[in-house]
Formats: structure tokens, C-alpha cells, sequence
């Protein structure tokens, strides 16, 4: 029975891409227990994604810049406010009532709010410049203890030259914590050049309860940094995400380990203790990346204050010869991996909603300026700008799925 769904409008692609080169699949061969599949398979449901609340600032509570947000089982959305240094709670049909912490550096207080994690019945707050993390029960919302990220990094080698502060905290299940640094300890010594690209290395590590480094369990090329002229000087290094891409390393419900780099639709698993597992594949076409797509779709993503920089320099910048294939990589309560893809019209991602193993449920667009940031409790939450005011907001659509 076909049904009438007035709600935003998720197509779902036709048209497949064509296979890498044989050179790739050739590489792809040097990898263990590797499945791959066909980037022609057809999805086994259709998806609609329904408007349901939205969570904004009000007459009550102004927010001055929203920054990342989590979302509980019972549905309470915690959206940062990271020029306050606040965290506000809002209830599940968008009433606020509640707000967490204040700018600071005792207990409870925020100088910057990297990100949000809710695990087991905890609100774990990252808070990057003071490279601990502050932990509050849902239940009282109060402050539980602070973790200090990483005192025991000195005695590990692979970290020295590493940058200062932690890169991302992560949360499994069973109180188990795990740390990503960031190096370019490689070109440390070189002399630095204006436009200069710099690799970034990833390194994760398992942490002890206490926020103590216990081992090292993956390093990855985790995205690129250029260096950027102040003064015409050469001063600051700046991340070229939307034109390289980074990696995204996520858990699962039993702290399983998934890890894809942008460069391809690979997906690496691992178990908790960073042993090597299995890995898919879905050949997928690259996307050419040309001077007029980088600064008409790239530039805007980039999150400068200063675009003309980019725009006016953009002969001098080493770019790669194809968009990044995936772009970014999220995991729902289920397990399920939702992947998004770059396509041939760069208004949209295609996201891949997969099951664990990598089989394909379904493909849907979406678009690129309205970012998903959590999918749980059979709802995904989304980052939009409303157009009358150009303020951000959370909002929040219904998942529904149909059989093909």
C-alpha cells in the first residue's frame, strides 16, 4: 500500500558507479578476510525521513554558537554552546529545560567544548584545551568526576612531537576509553613553506579508567594540513578536510572497531584490542576534483573567516586529483553504519546505510549543507540553518523504512 508522507523528500539513486581500476583491486588483494561487493547491488528498503521536532534558542535562552550535540535513550538532546561554554538540555519535543556547566576551568566548567558522548546512563563532555573530560550522570545531571586525558603520554615514543592536546575522545561501552592523537612529527624538522601540504598522522590508543595511555592500537593517515601565510609569513597549519578528507574511527555496541579512510569505500574492523578482524569494500568511481568545484563547493566548507585567501591562492594549493569517496561516518544504536558518499552533483551526499557486515539496506541523498549528526531511537538529528534568521538549529526527523 503506497502511502502520503508530506516530509522531505530522500531519492534514492538509480544510476550506479562504475568499478575501480584493476591497479586498486589489485591492493585491495593484500588485504585479509576482505568481502567485497558490487557497487551495482540494489537496496533491500526504501527510506523516509520524516520532520518531526526542531530544538533552537527561544526567548528563554539564547545560544550563541551551537556547536555538538548527543542524545539519551530517552530521548533528552544536550547542544553545546561553545561561546557560552554551556551545555543546554532540551527534552524530546524541544523544550528546554535544563543547562550544564558554565565557562571555567573548576569542576563542572568548560573552556572548550570539543564534544558530547552519551554512554551508559553518563554525559561525557571533552573538553580540548584543558584536555580532560568532565562526566555527569543523566540521572541528577550533575558532575560525577573529571578524567585528565593522556599524564602517562611521555612514555610512549610513538607520541613524542605529537600534538599537545587530544584529538578525540571516544567512549565504549564497559567504561572503556580511547584517545586519537594527531602527529606531523614527519616534516617537524623541514623547514616550513607557505602553501606547504603537511600529512597528518592518527594514532589511537586505549586508555585506562583513570584516562591513563594503557597501548597503542592503530596509526593511520588521518587527513592533510597546509600551511597558511600571516604577515606573508608562513604560520599556521590548516586543515584541507573537504578536499582531502579525514579518517573516522568508530565503536560499536560490543566496543567493535570500525575505521574507514576517505580515499576509498573501504571499511577496516577491529576488535577492542585493535586486533585486525575483517574488512569491505564497495568499488566506487572517484569524483575529479577541479580548480572551479574546489572553490565553488570546497572553499565554503573549509570554516574560514577569510575565504578570499583560499580563492585567490588556490593555484598554489596542492589539491588531489578526486574528491574524497567518503565523507563522513556514523553508527546508530543498532549497529547499523551509515556512510556518506561524494556524487557527481556536489549539492548532495549519497549516504550507504549498511548492516554491520557490510551488507546494503539502502542508498538515499541528501544534502550536503545539512549535516547528520546522531542517529538513534529510530530518529536521525541534523544541523540546519533556518533561512530567515541564518541561525543554526537541531532538527530532529523520524526513520521510517519500507521493504522494496
Amino acid at each position: 500500500m503506497k502511502r502520503l508522507i508530506i516530509a522531505f523528500m530522500i531519492i534514492v539513486c538509480s544510476t550506479c558507479s562504475q568499478p575501480e581500476n584493476e591497479s586498486i583491486l589489485n591492493e585491495f588483494q593484500e588485504i585479509k578476510n576482505l568481502s567485497v561487493y558490487s557497487a551495482d547491488t540494489k537496496s533491500t528498503h526504501i527510506i523516509f525521513l520524516i520532520k518531526d521536532t526542531v530544538y533552537r534558542e527561544s526567548d528563554e535562552i539564547i545560544i550563541g554558537k551551537l556547536g555538538e550535540i548527543a542524545v539519551d535513550r530517552l530521548g533528552l538532546v544536550f547542544i553545546a554552546d561553545t561561546h557560552k561554554q554551556v551545555i543546554n538540555v532540551f527534552e524530546p519535543d524541544g523544550k528546554l529545560i535544563n543547562q550544564i556547566g558554565r565557562e571555567g576551568r573548576g569542576p563542572g566548567e568548560f573552556s572548550s567544548i570539543k564534544s558530547l558522548i552519551v554512554r551508559e546512563n553518563r554525559l561525557y563532555v571533552h573538553d580540548f584545551h584543558q584536555n580532560r573530560v568532565n562526566v555527569f550522570s543523566l540521572d541528577s545531571l550533575q558532575e560525577e568526576k573529571t578524567i585528565l586525558l593522556a599524564k602517562s603520554r611521555r612514555d610512549y615514543s610513538a607520541l613524542v612531537g605529537a600534538y599537545s592536546l587530544t584529538s578525540e575522545f571516544i567512549v565504549g561501552n564497559r567504561n572503556t576509553y580511547f584517545a586519537k592523537f594527531l602527529t606531523n612529527r614527519t616534516t617537524n624538522n623541514s623547514k616550513r613553506v607557505i602553501w606547504q601540504n603537511i600529512e597528518i598522522k592518527g594514532l589511537l590508543y586505549l586508555l585506562d579508567h583513570n584516562g591513563g595511555i594503557s597501548r597503542k592500537l592503530l596509526e593511520f593517515t588521518d587527513t592533510v594540513y597546509t600551511i597558511i601565510p600571516y604577515n606573508n609569513l608562513p604560520a599556521m597549519e590548516f586543515p584541507l578536510t573537504p578536499f582531502y578528507g579525514k579518517a573516522f574511527t568508530l565503536l560499536s555496541s560490543e566496543n567493535i572497531i570500525y575505521f574507514i579512510e576517505p580515499d576509498h569505500f573501504l571499511v577496516k574492523i577491529y576488535s577492542p584490542s585493535g586486533a585486525y578482524l575483517h574488512a569491505f569494500h564497495y568499488p566506487l568511481e572517484k569524483i575529479p576534483l577541479t580548480r572551479a568545484s574546489a572553490i565553488n563547493i570546497g572553499v565554503s566548507e573549509l570554516g574560514t573567516s577569510n575565504p578570499e585567501l583560499f580563492i585567490n591562492n588556490m593555484d598554489s594549493i596542492v589539491l588531489p586529483e578526486f574528491w574524497p569517496v567518503l565523507t563522513d561516518m556514523k553508527i546508530d544504536d543498532e549497529d547499523r553504519l551509515w556512510i556518506a558518499t561524494t556524487v557527481e552533483d556536489m549539492s548532495f551526499y549519497e549516504w550507504w546505510i549498511l548492516q554491520k557486515d557490510g551488507e546494503l539496506i539502502t542508498r538515499f541523498e541528501w544534502p550536503r549543507d545539512v549535516p547528520i549528526e546522531v542517529i538513534i531511537n529510530g530518529y536521525i538529528y541534523t544541523r540546519e540553518t533556518e533561512k530567515e534568521t541564518g541561525l543554526q538549529q537541531i532538527v530532529r526527523y523520524r526513520i521510517e523504512f519500507e521493504e522494496v
